[in-house]
This record gives C-alpha cells, sequence and structure tokens, in this order.
C-alpha cells in the first residue's frame, strides 16, 4: 500500500513549496497542466498545507462517495466566507445552516418552480435579443458581458423580484464590478504569503468596501420584500423569509438569508454567464454545429415566442451546453475531505482529514471514459446521457453538495442559446482564440461576435392571443362528474415539491372524475394502505434515498411481510432526472417493486417524468392510461380528454348579492349602539364605538376585535369611472386559482360591493403590477415611464415613499389598456384591521367598545386626500349599522393577572389606553365584590390635556376610588418641554422597580416603533442606574421578565 506522501509533484521551492509554478492569473489552468505532465494523481505543498489533486474517472469515484468523503471549503472558498458567510456554496456539511437552508430552499428548484420562472426568463432573454438586433452592421457584441448582464438580471428577478436592469445601463451594474473585484481579492488572497497579505492594505480595504456595498443592496432587498409584505411570490426569496425546515421547524435568520441571496447572485449568474460565452464560442468555431442547431431551433421555435414545453424538446441544443460544460466547465474544480481513515482505489493510504481536489475539465477529459477524440467538441456524445458514467461528468459538483440550481442554469441557458440561433447570424469577425480568464468560474476573455438578423421579422413579438369577448364568459372548470364514492388515495414523497404538485394535479383530476380523493405525504400512511379503492403514489429520489417525507413510508415497506398489502390495487409514478444516472428512479422503482413483493396488486406499469426532457409528456401519456385502467378496473364511465383550468373571468346577471363574511375567521355580524368624538379643539379625531355582540360570543380584558372594512364609495367610484362600469351591476366571477382565491366565485355579487369588501385599492403598487401596467400600455413614453419606476431607486422614492397605488398609476397614465378582470385579479385581498377592546365584560357582557383614531390627511403622493381604509369606514358607521368582526385573543400574554392583588404597571399613551380602559373597568367590579387589589400605576401620554386627553373623567374618577395611580405626560402644552411617559417612568423609577420585585407586571400598548422600545430601554437604564450594574445584566433581567410572562405588550407599527 502506498502513501499519499509518494504521489509525484511539482518542483519544490523551499518554504514556498511548489507555489511559484503556478500561473497567478490561470491557477486551475496551471493544476491542469500539472496533472497531464504527472498523471491523474498528484500532491500539491502550498505553504502551510498539502492537497493532493485528481483528475481521472476512477479517483473521481472514489472521492465522490459521500460515505468515505465530503465536501471541504478550501481556501478560496474560506476568503469568499467573508461576503458569502455560510450560504449554500460556502458552508460546511455539518453547519446547521447548511442542511437547514437547503431544505428550505428545494422546492425553490422543482420542476413546477421552472415553470413559473418560465415567463420571467422570456422577459429578460427577449431584452438581449432586442439590443442585438438595434446594433449597427459593424458593431460587435462583448459576448461574456452581455451574457452577465443577462444572468445576472434572471437570477435577481427569478429568485427575488428584483431588476437590476443592466441593458437599460452602459456600464455594468455595480453589483457586477464589486463582486468581480471581490472574488478576484479573494483569489489573490490564496496565492500571497502571510506578510505579503498584511502589506495589502489598499487591496483589504477596498475589500471591505465591495463587501460592504454587496451587504448594503443585499439587505435592502431583504427589507423591502418585509415592508411590502406577502404580495403572494413564490421566489427564492419568499421561501427564505417564511419557509422552514422539515426536520427543524426553525426559519433562517436575516444573517444568512443576507449570505444565501449573495451566494445564489454571484453564483446564479457567473456560471451560466461562462456557460453560454462557452457555448457561443464552440459555434462559431464548428459552423456545422450551428447549423444542426439552426435546424433544430427552426423546427421547434419557428416564429414562436419559445414556451416551457418548447424549451424542453430543444434537446440537440442542450447537448451543446452539455458539451461546452464538459470542455470548460465554468466551475472548475472542487475539493473533499476524508471522513475516516481509508483507502484511495486500494492503492493509496489515505488519513482522516487528508484533502483531495477533483480537477473537473482534466476529468472531462479523460480517454478512458471519453474516447481518444476528449479535447473535440462533439455535442452528440450526449444523446444518450445514460451511457455516461457518473462519475465522469461532474461540472455541477457531486452528490448532496452538486448545484442546487443546475435545472434553473440549464433550462435559462437552453432557452437563451435557443431565442440566440432563432433570430441571429453568428460571426467570428476577429478569428478569435480561445483565452480562459479565472476568477472562481470559467470565461472566455475578450470574446467579441457579430449578429445579422436571421429574418426581417419585429422582435420580439408575442404569440397572437385568441379573441375574447370584452367580458369573458364563466368558465365551466369547476364542475366535477356526479360522484361515484370509490375512494382513491393519493400519496406523494417529494423534497423539490414536484412530486407533490403532481399528485395535487392527479388528485384535482380525480375529484373532477367523481373520486373521493384524500391526499397526504407518503409517511402519513406508512403500516396503513386502504384496501378499498385505489393507491396512487408518486415519488422522487434525493441522491438514491427517499425524500424527507416518505422515509418512514420506507421503512416500514422495506420490513413488511409478504402478504401485508394483499388487497391494495396502486399505481407508481415516479419522477427524476436522467441526468443523474446512477440514482435515477431508485425510489419509485422500489416503492412499485416492494408493494407488489408484499401482495398489492399492480393497476399500470409505473410511469416515469424526466425532469431533463418532456416531463409533462411522460406524465400525459401515463394519465392517459391511468384513467382508463381506473375506469376499467372500477367499472366505471370517466370524461374522456383534457378538462379546461380554471380562469378568472367575470359574467354579467341580474341576482341578489350574498352578504361578505370571511369564513376562515369565523366572522359574525355586529350592531353598532354609539359612535362618539373624543377629541375637542382639534382636526384630528378619535372615535369611541360601542357594539353589541350577539348571542354566544364573548370576550375577556385584553382582546381584540377584527374588523373587515370596507372601501369608501368615493375610492371605489375611481375605480369603476376609470374603468367605465357601473357599480349596481351584478356579475358572477369564474373559478380563480392562485392569488385570486380571496375572490368570491360562482354566486352573483356587484361591482360596488366586489371592489369595497374584497380587495386593497391603497396599498403602494408593487413592482408586479407596474410591470402589468406597462405591458398594457402601448404608448412607448408611458411605457418607458412605468418601466423605469420599476427601478430600485426610483421604486423607493415615487411608490414607496409616496404610496402610490395600483389605481393612481392608471389615472397617471390614461393609455394603459389593462382590462378590468385583469387589474382585478392583481390586488391583494382586503386585510383586517386589529382593534383593542376598551372595555369590560364584567360591565356588559354583550357589549364591547373600540377606541378608533381616524387616519386622514395630505396624500404623501401629493394627489388629493389619503383617509385610511378601516379607521374611516368605522368611523362613518352610525347607530344600528352592522360590521362584519370576530373576537381574537392575541398570544402576548396581555390579560389582567389570576391574582387582583398582583402590582401592574400600566403604560399606555394614545389609543393605547384602550385595553386598560377594560382593566380599570374590571378592577372597579372586583373592588365592589370586595376583594383587595394590588397597586396599579397607568401611565398616560397625548399631546394637550385640553384636546385629546382620552377618557380623562373616567381616569380620574378611576383615581379617586382608588383603582388606579394616574401619571399624565403631555408633548404639545405651551411653553412646556415635550414630556413622553417614558419620562414620567425615569422619574418614578424606584417605585416601578419595587413593584416589579414585588411580582408586579408590566403592560405597554401603542406604537410599537419608537414607544415601546423607548419604554424598555428607560426601564433597563433605571434598573441599572438603580442596582449599580451593567447594560448587558440590566437587559438580561428584563429579558427574564418578558420570558416569564411579567412584561406583556401590544403594539402596532408606526408610521
Amino acid at each position: 500500500m502506498k502513501q499519499i506522501e509518494e504521489l509525484p509533484q511539482p518542483k519544490s521551492y523551499g518554504p514556498l513549496g511548489n507555489l511559484p509554478v503556478i500561473d497567478k492569473e490561470k491557477p486551475v489552468q496551471s493544476f491542469m497542466k500539472h496533472a497531464r505532465e504527472l498523471g491523474p494523481i498528484y500532491r500539491f505543498q502550498f505553504p502551510g498545507r498539502v492537497s493532493t489533486f485528481v483528475s481521472s474517472a476512477r479517483f473521481a469515484a472514489e472521492i465522490c462517495d459521500e460515505t468515505r468523503f465530503d465536501k471541504k471549503v478550501g481556501p478560496a472558498l474560506q476568503k469568499v466566507r467573508a461576503f458569502g458567510g455560510d450560504g449554500l456554496f460556502t458552508s460546511e456539511t455539518e453547519e446547521p445552516n447548511w442542511k437547514k437552508a437547503h431544505n428550505i430552499l428545494l422546492p425553490s428548484f422543482s420542476q413546477q418552480a421552472m415553470k413559473g420562472y418560465h415567463d420571467k426568463m422570456v422577459d429578460l432573454a427577449t431584452q438581449l435579443i432586442q439590443k442585438w438586433a438595434r446594433l449597427n452592421a459593424n458593431e460587435e457584441i462583448d459576448v461574456p458581458d452581455d451574457m452577465t448582464r443577462l444572468t445576472l438580471d434572471t437570477i435577481g428577478l427569478c429568485g427575488f423580484n428584483y431588476r437590476f436592469n443592466s441593458f437599460y445601463r452602459e456600464d455594468a451594474h455595480p453589483f457586477v464590478e464589486k463582486m468581480v473585484r471581490a472574488m478576484d481579492e479573494s483569489m489573490s488572497q490564496t496565492q500571497r504569503l502571510g506578510i505579503q497579505d498584511k502589506l495589502m492594505v489598499r487591496s483589504k480595504r477596498q475589500f471591505k468596501e465591495d463587501i460592504d456595498y454587496l451587504f448594503n443592496l443585499v439587505d435592502q432587498l431583504i427589507e423591502e420584500r418585509k415592508q411590502a409584505g406577502d404580495q403572494g411570490e413564490n421566489d427564492l426569496l419568499a421561501h427564505m423569509l417564511k419557509g422552514k425546515d422539515p426536520e427543524t421547524g426553525q426559519s433562517l435568520d436575516d444573517e444568512n438569508i443576507r449570505f444565501q441571496i449573495i451566494t445564489f447572485l454571484i453564483a446564479g449568474h457567473e456560471t451560466t454567464s461562462g456557460l453560454l460565452s462557452f457555448a457561443i464560442y464552440f459555434l462559431l468555431k464548428h459552423p456545422e454545429k450551428l447549423q444542426k442547431a439552426y435546424q433544430e431551433v427552426e423546427e421547434v421555435l419557428g416564429d414562436d415566442t419559445p414556451s416551457y414545453k418548447q424549451v424542453k424538446q430543444l434537446k440537440y441544443v442542450r447537448m451543446i451546453l452539455n458539451e461546452a460544460l464538459r470542455l470548460w466547465p465554468t466551475a472548475p474544480a472542487f475539493s473533499v475531505y476524508a471522513k475516516e481513515d481509508t483507502t484511495l482505489d486500494g492503492e493509496y493510504e489515505v488519513e482522516k482529514g487528508d484533502s483531495f481536489t477533483l480537477l473537473i475539465p482534466e476529468l472531462h477529459r479523460d480517454r478512458s471514459v471519453w474516447g481518444s477524440d476528449a479535447e473535440e467538441f462533439k455535442p452528440e456524445r450526449f444523446e444518450d446521457p445514460a451511457g455516461i458514467p457518473h462519475h465522469a461528468y461532474k461540472p455541477f459538483g457531486n452528490g448532496q453538495r452538486a448545484c442546487i440550481g443546475q435545472q434553473f442554469a440549464l433550462h435559462e441557458a437552453t432557452l437563451v442559446l435557443g431565442m440566440v440561433l432563432q433570430h441571429f447570424e453568428l460571426e467570428d469577425h476577429t478569428n478569435y482564440e480561445l483565452n480562459v480568464k479565472e476568477t472562481l468560474t470559467f470565461k472566455p476573455d475578450r470574446l467579441t461576435m457579430k449578429v445579422k438578423p436571421r429574418k426581417e421579422t419585429m422582435v420580439f413579438q408575442a404569440p397572437a392571443a385568441e379573441e375574447k369577448n370584452e367580458i369573458s364568459v364563466e368558465s365551466k372548470a369547476g364542475s366535477v362528474l356526479p360522484s361515484h364514492g370509490i375512494p382513491l388515495l393519493v400519496l406523494f414523497g417529494s423534497n423539490l415539491g414536484t412530486a407533490e404538485g403532481v399528485a395535487r394535479e392527479l388528485a384535482e383530476t380525480a375529484t373532477y372524475q367523481g373520486f373521493e380523493v384524500t391526499t397526504a405525504p407518503l409517511d402519513k400512511y406508512a403500516d396503513k394502505l386502504p384496501t378499498e379503492g385505489a393507491v396512487l403514489v408518486v415519488s422522487a429520489s434525493y441522491n438514491g434515498n427517499p425524500p424527507d417525507n416518505a422515509v418512514s413510508f420506507m421503512d416500514w415497506l422495506s420490513s413488511a411481510d409478504e402478504t401485508d398489502l394483499e388487497g391494495v390495487t396502486y399505481a407508481v409514478f415516479g419522477c427524476g432526472d436522467r441526468n443523474w444516472t446512477s440514482t435515477y428512479q431508485r425510489i419509485p422503482a422500489v416503492i412499485d417493486r416492494e408493494l407488489a413483493a408484499k401482495g398489492a396488486s399492480r393497476l399500470l406499469e409505473r410511469g416515469e417524468g424526466d425532469a431533463s426532457e418532456d416531463f409533462d409528456g411522460d406524465l400525459e401519456k401515463w394519465q392517459e392510461r391511468l384513467w382508463p385502467c381506473l375506469a376499467d378496473h372500477f367499472n366505471l364511465e370517466l370524461e374522456q380528454g383534457d378538462r379546461t383550468s380554471g380562469q378568472v373571468s367575470m359574467e354579467f346577471v341580474s341576482g341578489i348579492s350574498y352578504t361578505p363574511v370571511a369564513r376562515s375567521y369565523d366572522a359574525f355580524t355586529a350592531v353598532v349602539r354609539d359612535n362618539l368624538e373624543l377629541l375637542h379643539s382639534t382636526d384630528r379625531s378619535t372615535r369611541h364605538i360601542e357594539v353589541q355582540l350577539p348571542q354566544g360570543v364573548t370576550y375577556k380584558e385584553g382582546d381584540h376585535l377584527g374588523v373587515l372594512p370596507e372601501n369608501s364609495a368615493a375610492l371605489v367610484n375611481r375605480v369603476l369611472t376609470r374603468f367605465g362600469i357601473k357599480g349596481e351591476e351584478f356579475v358572477i366571477l369564474g373559478e380563480g386559482s392562485g392569488r385570486a382565491n380571496h375572490l368570491p366565485t360562482n354566486q352573483p355579487v356587484q361591482l360596488a360591493q366586489l371592489l369595497s369588501s374584497y380587495v386593497e385599492l391603497q396599498e403602494p403598487a408593487t413592482r408586479a403590477q407596474i410591470r402589468e401596467l406597462a405591458a398594457s400600455n402601448p404608448c412607448p413614453p408611458h411605457k418607458m415611464e412605468l418601466e423605469q419606476l420599476l427601478e430600485d431607486e426610483n421604486y423607493k422614492r415615487e411608490i414607496l415613499k409616496k404610496r402610490q397605488t395600483m389605481l393612481e398609476l392608471l389615472e397617471a397614465y390614461p393609455s394603459c389598456e389593462m382590462e378590468f378582470e385583469r387589474f382585478l385579479s392583481l390586488l391583494p385581498s382586503l386585510k383586517v384591521r386589529y382593534y383593542s377592546i376598551s372595555s369590560s365584560p364584567r360591565v356588559d357582557e354583550h357589549e364591547i367598545s373600540i377606541t378608533v383614531s381616524v387616519v386622514r390627511g395630505k396624500a404623501w403622493s401629493g394627489k388629493g386626500e389619503y383617509e385610511g381604509v378601516a379607521s374611516n369606514y368605522l368611523a362613518s358607521r352610525e347607530k344600528g349599522d352592522k360590521i362584519a368582526c370576530f373576537i381574537r385573543t392575541p398570544q402576548s400574554n396581555f390579560q389582567l393577572p389570576d391574582d387582583p392583588e398582583t402590582p401592574m404597571i400600566l403604560v399606555g399613551p394614545g389609543t393605547g389606553i384602550a385595553p386598560f380602559r377594560g382593566f380599570i373597568q374590571a378592577r372597579r367590579a372586583l373592588q365592589e365584590e370586595g376583594k383587595t387589589l394590588g397597586k396599579a400605576h397607568l401611565y398616560f401620554g397625548c399631546r394637550h390635556p385640553e384636546q385629546d386627553f382620552l377618557y380623562e373623567k373616567e381616569l380620574k374618577e378611576a383615581e379617586r376610588l382608588g383603582l388606579i395611580e394616574l401619571h399624565s405626560a403631555f408633548s404639545r402644552q405651551e411653553n412646556e418641554e415635550k414630556v413622553y411617559v417614558q419620562h414620567l417612568m425615569k422619574k418614578n423609577a424606584q417605585t416601578i422597580l419595587s413593584l416589579l420585585d414585588q411580582g408586579g407586571r408590566l403592560y405597554i400598548c401603542g406604537d410599537g416603533s419608537k414607544m415601546a422600545p423607548e419604554v424598555i430601554d428607560t426601564l433597563i437604564r433605571c434598573y441599572q442606574d438603580l442596582h449599580q450594574t451593567s447594560h448587558q445584566e440590566a437587559a438580561a433581567w428584563v429579558e427574564e421578565l418578558e420570558q416569564y410572562g411579567r412584561i406583556a405588550k401590544d403594539v402596532w407599527s408606526g408610521s
């Protein structure tokens, strides 16, 4: 057995090791050169460390064995951690955030997700096509630069709904400049001696500035999404912000989200732009391959805008990309370490921790696998991917640490290359000689070409839409056949979401066909498959292993006895990717085989969907056999042919509208008993509103009243006027889906009621809405103005800051031709508003009150007056009017103590007084019952005692009765300093701390953006001063009080 130390290595230079033999500008190509000289395995001595390089399929198969080796974050990636942190690419496998993020983000790259990204990819690829089409005949194209612009824009839009708008800039987006420089510096740092690195002061300063820019951009992107709230996005950022790891139940923290975004912005565009650049280089140098590609593009695409399905049919284009990745993989190496003492190919002893680097370009040139023509460009090698040994082709890395976005990259690259070939003839006008540039990735340096249009056509004309009536007729998609009562259980095993999506599609069709359908993960039916009806199983494999929600099922299935499943009727459809040759369809095949072996009856042969080919076609063909088999087996007559998928549609009718009630909230109708103004001598308004509860509805002090408001008649009339429709008209909406599922369907509803009760009309316009407005605007200058609003600074300044709505933009741009149905489906659901209840059931259990600050004033957009939806709706309610509402108990422990003797500190400026009014009413009732009450100090604040001292008489009477000790702060008294509640608390610090030491509780209600944090900060400082302790210890004390429920908050964000 040989020792690793016996391996050949390049010439050594003392303490510098072998480092001087490496070209600093092209280190990987230097390692490739040494592999050709020294053989498929050699040692390399860096200053202070040793690594072993391998480059043959034989050794690759060894080090890619994940039971013995795992990814090593090598020196270059260690440097990238300065801005990539513990993102997917730069984290160690054992780091908690790697597995967590991997699980959360997998669904973002499912087959279904690819379909969702497709139109956005087309949008951005069209910008590239348009740019090239408008060049003069003698202008040359910088291929890597334009491909970098395109792929950055694509990952930005598809992943984070962010437009870099690179094609609207003369220079590259600053992100690219900073990112490239940071990556260059990362590479350079690995080649310097320690003393050299310390002397590079200017480089380090620039490195930090570049990283700060990357961080600021990404943090801003995250914050904007958070501020905008849930707009129904289903992209990477949405999964990061909302997703939870199915294994731990944990979410990603903001810092890790930052690192993941930077990782995807870099990895998602650098590698793909390099791939496209190399593919174009090879086509320029191989005109016969170029002609073959032209022929396929003409046959598949013709003059169409490429559809998702058509891209899947561009098989030769995909082969070109695969071959380009073979010869020049844009991520050219990865490193692993030995997890245990082992051997390499039975020849070399390997100690635990030894590191190995796989040189992928040399692996891809291994003649024992690829043949004597391994250096030649031959896309035909990939006609049958199954014929390529699994460990001979590694352009996306290995196993569980392989690139999570490879299908995203390949779909994007196939689409873009197909569209380029669809529109242009390519010219190698300089007879370019390949010069490969290295950062962390490969690209052909300074590759330029010229193009000329292949056809004199408009670029880019979308497919003609089918003509439709002004108002479309209601779809019949929601109808189903009469139920025949036969149960159908549809089970799925899915990590990425593709298998689950297929299962739900099958379930929807089965419901339509009259089956009684249940859908669930495989694990929920381990050891309890039914014998009645049939079972459909849809599963994927995950690196040859079961998906997370199928592990228990697989364990049970493997241990079941041979007769355990007798009577079960089943069919299996497998989801996979044939590019993963060694594990393709492994789990579906095992499920199918084991079910039959344990006594179940197979309904039809297992179906296979291949994500690298026509997955939808595979599924359609399987379903063409599935439904007739089910019909035959159960002696049924099922509907033949495709059923129409539901669309949001609208039909004018005459009829009666149903009252809108949000069933999901268990809302009820309550009657307004009184509505009083609480303020004096001011143009502001705060209302005291009393509401009669229906029988059976109960509440407690500290509860909230959830109100389903209505948009004002004036606002609704603006919409009706803009679209030229009448509010009194009745319509029926056809079945909607996705974001439009909050709209009422299949029932008559008045247009005015639809706009007043179901949709938000005053939310700032989203980027998605603005893009739709631009797309529907035939006026070029206006279209351009709308598109410019999508740029980061413009959007913040003109939309978010001014809170401009989609309606205001429609009014500002009357040339927009958006149809009302589209406008309606783009609007978010009207949100519920919550108000703290300001009464106690001990006074009247059938009546509650709320205290409402009415929001109105000059609109920030400068266009008229702004009126808050809910507060103005409530302010306009008169005695006897009805409102839709419900009771909600907040999860903040904001309730009266069980023991009335518990001391309380109540902090509630402005309408924050509301819940404490209920508390005081309860304490009065307890006092009248003879109960002993603990001390209660109320800190109330307002502007002026003669204008907005809410419930002044009640509070002073409560103090006279000994129910509270009142502390009042006024911030707008003439010739007086501004005083806020926290100032009074500081004066009474000793009393407050004494009450808390006695087991008292602190309640805070009101503004959560400024007031509440300042109250907590005051408490910390008071404790710190009185106990002469550190700020850290004081903060820990407050944190402990919160943890044990002795500090409770009922706060909302301030504006």
